[in-house]
């Protein structure tokens, strides 16, 4: 299910559960209140979220890519 997210919505963040879109939130509000970069990317690599998409959303503090969840 996350691989058709991706292919069908490739700018989107794709997620597996609604507590893993908890967490991406999380990780993105501590980040852009300055948490570290190393805390967000390993919060962010913990939930499946490819590297590219990483580096943007370190980029943009505050920002957020939109996540989709498959459940």
């Amino acid at each position: 299910m996350i691989q058709t997210i991706r292919a069908s919505y490739p700018g989107a963040v794709a997620l597996r559960t609604i507590a893993d879109l908890d967490l991406y939130e999380t990780a993105v509000d501590k980040f852009a209140g300055g948490g570290s970069r190393v805390e967000l990317m390993t919060a962010l690599v913990g939930l499946g979220v490819p590297a590219d998409q990483i580096r943007t959303i370190a980029a943009y503090p505050g920002q957020w890519l939109t996540a989709i969840c498959a459940e």
